[in-house]
């Protein structure tokens, strides 16, 4: 009801509606806190669900949503608790998607790891299912974008989100981050592999439905999406843009930051041989992203026609941090920004979700590094496209893996 309340309030600017919608919140608190109380029921799915749509709150108000003071830490307890065997039924299974899809969000926002893969499930069964391995790959994701900012914020000037602790400093050794580099490229190529092996597990699970295709394929306009699948190719994207926008970061920093921390020249010339393909995979992850959202929003219905009924609420919710990816990014061309921006426009004004503001321009998470490095970006993408020439005599490296071989020394002058 609280989130019901807040919607009216959107919809029709009335000031009862969100007064009763923070009534129903108040409540809600105080009928969770007596629940948690009774053995056994602090992991029913109610729970859980009573957690989320409070979430849900947030995103639509806007008011704190990803702020450091949202559930994580309950709802990570929470799925530690249930254990594995919560994905045995439907319903359990999607509670957890979804509760892991806003730990993420979270740990994103804030630049915290701790709460994005809760016991270690998605770890664990993302073994024998694609779907949760594409939850655990972005908890991957996070774990290795921190490590990295980290030890820009440390060596390169870069402000860091947190505290530096004694733990964090052990993450910056040399053979840390090296090895850390080199995951970074696995990872890419374990995104690479999903799309490969997602097909055959679309086709034995999800009768009927389009199956997701590899990088760059989505967004040539050949295959219609279904709901879902559009939904899940956002998801699966927005990690690997993340990953690789990090990745492009971290190049670009130790080109230019302290004389001490620079790149040798070696190790350069080996940026430089894959810094192309990376680029080039940010600007597909775009497209595929972009591509997706008339149907994750049911404005194209999976035969490519334009449906009947579009504005779907629940998909804006699960798609509004990653068209905010895309709208800030320094690779998106003016007309990628445009339509970002527009979706999120829609997704504000006509769906109701009040976190689809600009970060800069309401939304009250804590993103301000995400921006500062968007805009180094943009200075570096500048200073690239003036040496475009000797970047195209540059030995090209066929495939990511070749780029992490041992005889190749990352950034401090070391070999693995």
């Amino acid at each position: 009801m609280s989130v019901a309340h807040y919607a009216a309030f959107n919809r029709h600017g009335s000031v009862r509606f969100r007064l009763q919608s923070y009534r129903y919140y108040s409540r809600t608190i105080k009928m969770l806190q007596e629940a948690m109380q009774v053995e056994g029921s602090a992991t029913d799915d109610k729970i859980v669900t009573t957690i989320l749509l409070m979430c849900m709150l947030k995103d639509i108000s806007g008011e704190g949503s990803g702020d450091s003071q949202e559930h994580a830490p309950g709802l990570f307890y929470l799925l530690e608790q249930r254990g594995p065997g919560q994905i045995i039924s439907k319903i359990g299974a999607q509670l957890f998607l979804l509760a892991h899809l806003r730990l993420q969000t979270y740990s994103f926002l804030n630049e915290d790891d701790r709460y994005c893969d809760p016991g270690a499930i998605a770890s664990l069964l993302g073994m024998f299912d694609p779907l949760i391995r594409a939850m655990s790959m972005m908890s991957r994701v996070l774990s290795l974008r921190n490590t990295l900012t980290r030890y820009l914020s440390l060596n390169h000037g870069q402000r860091p989100s947190q505290s530096v602790t004694p733990g964090s400093l052990e993450d910056q050794t040399p053979n840390k981050i090296i090895s850390t580099i080199r995951k970074c490229f696995e990872a890419l190529e374990d995104f690479a592999c999903w799309d490969a092996e997602a097909g055959a597990y679309w086709e034995q699970s999800f009768v009927g439905r389009t199956v997701p295709t590899m990088l760059g394929q989505v967004a040539l306009g050949m295959t219609s999406y279904d709901a879902d699948t559009a939904c899940i190719i956002i998801l699966i994207r927005s990690p690997r843009l993340i990953l690789l926008l990090t990745m492009l970061l971290y190049y670009g920093k130790t080109q230019t930051g302290p004389v001490e921390f620079r790149s040798t020249q070696e190790d350069s010339a080996a940026w430089e041989a894959c810094v192309s393909f990376l680029e080039d995979d940010v600007r597909k992850t775009i497209d595929d992203i972009l591509y997706s959202v008339p149907y994750a929003l049911g404005d194209l219905s999976s035969n490519g026609r334009p449906a009947s009924m579009p504005h779907d609420g629940a998909s804006a919710l699960i798609i509004v941090q990653s068209i905010r990816l895309v709208a800030y990014c320094a690779y998106s061309s003016p007309d990628q920004l445009q339509k970002a921006q527009s979706i999120l426009n829609r997704i504000n004004t006509t769906i109701g979700i009040r976190s689809a503001l600009g970060w800069e321009e309401g939304g009250t998470a804590k993103i301000s590094n995400w921006i500062a490095e968007q805009e180094f970006l943009r200075s570096m993408i500048s200073a690239r496209s003036e040496d475009l020439l000797l970047v195209s005599d540059m030995r090209i490296a066929p495939t990511y893996c070749d780029l992490g071989q041992a005889d190749v020394d990352w950034d401090l002058g070391e070999t693995v």
